[in-house]
């Protein structure tokens, strides 16, 4: 058994540096090879067949929140079936 490891980062960006992230992170994906380092951890993540996909959004008063969660197992046959996709477009 592989020994558990973990990665945290959480910083204030404008939104450009977001974008750029979220590039990284699509490009990352299409070739199944993500690599995340930050001052004191890594890691290397190998993203395959269906992922399990979840965001959440929130607006309470002048705080909003956006939270994406990617999940899948390294195993080849994976129980996951695949479900309708979300939409998220621009307003205005």
């Amino acid at each position: 058994m592989s020994k558990k490891q973990n990665f945290f980062h959480e910083s204030i960006q404008d939104t450009q540096s977001i974008k750029k992230f979220l590039e990284a992170l699509q490009e990352g994906l299409e070739k199944g090879s993500l690599h995340l380092s930050g001052p004191s951890e890594n890691i290397d993540l190998s993203p395959q067949g269906l992922l399990n996909f979840t965001v959440t959004a929130r607006k309470k008063e002048d705080s909003n929140k956006i939270s994406l969660e990617i999940e899948w197992k390294d195993s080849k046959d994976s129980e996951l079936t695949s479900t309708a996709p979300v939409q998220i477009t621009s307003s205005g």
